[in-house]
């Protein structure tokens, strides 16, 4: 059997959070980077040994830290990257009703114009070259 992941995608490769479970049994929950361990994460081994630490560009890095304020210290990091995602989505709302009413007046002075060009060559073909009567 393969490796698998499970988690967050960006770009075809593994990157944010995720779960990556390789064939000869060993696992790796934490945060990806183009498709390799990067940042915080527990490296769960199949003989029931753990690496709980930091890695960059799939290699350890730093010392093993504790399971309890790692697994802390993702969750603050996934709870900030969810608020910022939700500010975000607040801010595009925004955004699009900006986007909407600009659109609507656009419409609306190219109705109005179209309007002007037709009295206008209205008024030429009776005679009347400069009063628009609007």
């Amino acid at each position: 059997m393969g490796d698998s992941y499970v988690g967050e995608w960006w770009k075809g490769r593994s990157y944010g959070m995720g779960v990556q479970t390789c064939g000869d049994g060993n696992c790796s929950v934490g945060e990806f980077n183009c498709g390799v361990k990067h940042g915080l994460g527990c490296y769960h081994f199949r003989n029931g040994d753990r690496y709980a630490g930091e890695y960059f560009g799939d290699k350890i890095y730093g010392l093993e830290s504790t399971t309890l304020p790692m697994i802390i210290a993702m969750r603050d990091r996934s709870m900030k990257v969810a608020r910022k995602a939700a500010e975000n989505v607040i801010h595009l709302r925004r955004v699009d009703k900006q986007v909407t009413k600009a659109v609507m007046a656009a419409n609306r002075a190219a109705t109005a114009a179209r309007v002007a060009v037709v009295k206008a060559i209205q008024n030429r073909m009776d005679g009347k070259f400069c009063d628009l009567d609007i």
